[in-house]
């Protein structure tokens, strides 16, 4: 049965669809007489598809070259038909129309140098295999390595667990010490039951920098590895990756950001049907960058040596984006950095959407400084040309996603004021826009390896508005310096709720784009306006409008069960054996697999003999581990779930526990990027379904 909302979206998209149909015929009425226009369209499309079924996956290196050379003269030839043919420039449309120009110069060059960043790329996964993780399992390698976790306002819970992840590492010389910025007794307390060393500053200063140099100060191991506080390192991941350092050039190892929670938007899409948002730049643009020495030092889970890290002064302390140009720093002395694309560690990602965009307004910000302070990439002595595009590629990426506040915008103001951005016909922008649009939409995403940008779209209006906001400020006062805020953690949210001060733009903009559509549907049928323009705006207004309607349902605050609040289930498969503690007569014992585990609770697959009662109490073993616990069935059906009756643990419990769920190798898996079914899937999902207001 189908609700009421649902019947609207139904119609509301029939309207859109039979709008769209009946203005574009009558506007392309005369089309056959010019059905040329047609011919670099249908060419592009039927290549790409008889392409795309020979090469699913990923085209062939040389296919690659020859295609991204393709696409960039199809983007040329499109903006220099926009520059010479399109732009209004007089008093009153200049505006737009220079502003929607700048938008798509600058998206078009931000997706040009990463087709060119993305062609080659490497991997150091078979180096890790052997020689190098062999060596240190022998012995035959092993430099002294301390470990810093700086810290300043995070939980204990969530310390503990980065705590056990460090300990667990299978390393015999290693030190790790808690840098606390807070000075907090209990984690002094926490450190020293741990096995840590315990470290807080007298002075402050300098955030997370400043935290950083005052832990190398006093230490003097040969490698520094550094985890933000909230990170948990598997158990093989100095194994997988101190060998690099035995090439005495290797500065940098750099290994990916993955998590153990989704973010509120990747939670709400569809409900962690895609993977999180930087899994694309992880595993598509890290290892292309790699192949040029111009990886970015992404602050968590990296290996530094210090001897080079001395070179250099230690961490720069006059920038929010030290971690980036520490990197950059490293490779203008001509030192190697690697980045290997492993699952080695897990953290957690920001639950809610003010968390989200603090992250992104730091990253940004700190970003678009670098262009007015010594770091910048354009003129940083000992950096090659290739790693001055890429690191530049880096500021011109939050450029972009500010600049696209402009898209939102532009419909409106035609319709509701009557401004203009471009002067064309459907049929001239038939043969210039669109095959620009449909490479940049299909053929781009599979050379790359993106396989879809349509979820960027919904990312980018979640962001774009504080983004823009932040851009501009920076480029008029660059030498302001905002308070430097962390990012919050700890899951809190367990009902939906949406942060209205930071979507109001998006809801504004949600609503202007929605009603304007249905005031350029009056002026198309009763007035004497151009009809093409009205028609290429009514289009752009409902994409404006399925894309901001998509990015407000993205944006509401995480929605987490009572248990995943404290602790976040892991998902993987284990075998166990589960007793029945209270079965009539007797016990009974069978054999199941894990569904998933947290701290506080687990889900094991129920065998069709078995009938299991909420409240009965059972003993899960892990003979291979020498683990068992007491546990009480919750819910009962194909999978059980169970609450641990964990009751007071011991230190050594807990850590066990820890260990167990998050620094198994086998219980992650590496990410993957979405395709194309799973976009449209999460969107739909979305919109259709009004997830997560209505989960179910």
């Amino acid at each position: 049965m189908l609700k009421a909302w649902q019947v609207f979206f139904i119609l509301l998209l029939t309207t859109f669809i039979l709008v769209d149909v009946t203005l574009l015929f009558y506007n392309l009425s005369n089309l056959q007489t010019q059905i040329y226009v047609l011919f670099p369209l249908v060419i592009l499309i039927l290549t790409t598809l008889i392409l795309r079924l020979i090469y699913p996956d990923s085209p062939p290196l040389i296919l690659k070259i020859i295609l991204t050379f393709i696409v960039l003269l199809i983007h040329f030839r499109y903006l220099w038909w926009r520059i010479t043919a399109t732009l209004i420039l007089d008093w009153y449309n200049g505006y737009i129309s220079i502003a929607v120009i700048v938008m798509e110069v600058i998206a078009i060059i931000n997706v040009t140098i990463i087709s060119f960043q993305t062609l080659f790329r490497t991997n150091h996964s078979p180096e890790a295999d052997a020689p190098v993780s062999q060596r240190i399992k022998q012995g035959l390698y092993t430099p002294t390595v301390d470990v810093l976790i700086p810290t300043v306002n995070e939980p204990t819970f969530v310390l503990r667990r980065t705590l056990v992840g460090c300990q667990s590492m299978h390393y015999p010389n290693k030190k790790i010490w808690v840098l606390d910025d807070g000075n907090r007794p209990e984690i002094a307390k926490l450190a020293q039951e741990l096995g840590c060393k315990y470290l807080a500053r007298s002075q402050y200063g300098n955030a997370k920098a400043g935290n950083l140099n005052h832990g190398l100060s006093v230490t003097s191991g040969e490698i520094v590895v550094a985890f933000d506080a909230d990170f948990i390192p598997l158990n093989n991941f100095l194994e997988r990756t101190i060998g690099f350092f035995e090439n005495p050039e290797v500065s940098l190892v750099v290994t990916p950001q993955n998590f153990y929670n989704p973010d509120s938007p990747e939670l709400n899409l569809g409900g962690c049907i895609l993977p999180h948002e930087q899994t694309v730049f992880y595993t598509i643009i890290q290892p292309g960058r790699d192949a040029t020495n111009s990886i970015i030092c992404t602050g968590t889970s990296i290996l530094m040596r210090r001897e080079h890290l001395n070179k250099i002064g230690g961490i720069p302390t006059s920038t929010i984006v030290e971690d980036w140009v520490t990197g950059m720093l490293l490779q203008s002395k001509g030192y190697k950095t690697i980045f290997i694309n492993e699952l080695l560690s897990v953290g957690a990602a920001p639950e809610h959407l003010l968390s989200y965009l603090v992250q992104r307004i730091r990253w940004a910000e700190g970003t678009l400084k670098v262009l007015f302070n010594k770091y910048n990439p354009l003129f940083l002595p000992g950096l090659n040309l290739w790693q001055r595009i890429n690191h530049l590629s880096g500021i011109l990426y939050w450029i972009d996603q500010g600049t696209q506040t402009i898209s939102y915008i532009a419909p409106i103001l035609f319709i509701i004021i009557g401004m203009q951005a471009l002067n064309t016909n459907l049929i001239t922008l038939i043969y210039y826009w669109l095959p620009a649009y449909i490479a940049g939409f299909i053929l781009v995403p599979w050379i790359i390896g993106t396989r879809t940008i349509l979820v960027s779209y919904v990312y980018n209006a979640l962001q774009c508005f504080a983004i823009a906001k932040i851009t501009i400020k920076t480029f008029l006062f660059p030498k302001l310096r905002n308070r430097f805020i962390v990012t919050p953690k700890g899951i809190t949210q367990n009902h939906p709720e949406i942060a209205l001060e930071l979507m109001k733009p998006i809801i504004v903009l949600l609503i202007l784009n929605f009603f304007s559509i249905f005031i350029a549907i009056w002026r198309a049928y009763f007035s004497n306006i151009d009809t093409d323009t009205l028609t290429l705006s009514i289009i752009w207004a409902e994409l404006n409008t399925v894309i901001l309607a998509a990015s407000l349902l993205a944006g509401f605050g995480g929605i987490y069960s009572s248990e995943e609040r404290i602790a976040p289930r892991v998902k993987f498969s284990q075998t166990c054996e589960v007793i029945i503690l209270d079965f009539p007569h007797n016990q009974k014992t069978f054999t199941t697999t894990i569904g998933d585990m947290s701290e506080y609770g687990i889900s094991f697959h129920t065998p069709t003999d078995i009938n299991l009662q909420a409240g009965q109490k059972l003993k899960i073993v892990f003979p291979d581990e020498q683990l068992n616990f007491l546990a009480k069935v919750r819910r009962v059906g194909k999978v059980t779930g169970c609450r641990l009756l964990v009751g007071p643990l011991t230190p050594k419990q807990h850590q066990k526990i820890i260990e167990f769920i998050y620094c198994r190798p086998s219980h992650w898996q590496q990410p993957k990027v979405a395709n194309e079914k799973q976009a449209l899937r999460a969107l739909f999902i979305t919109l259709f379904k009004l997830y997560p207001l209505f989960k179910k």
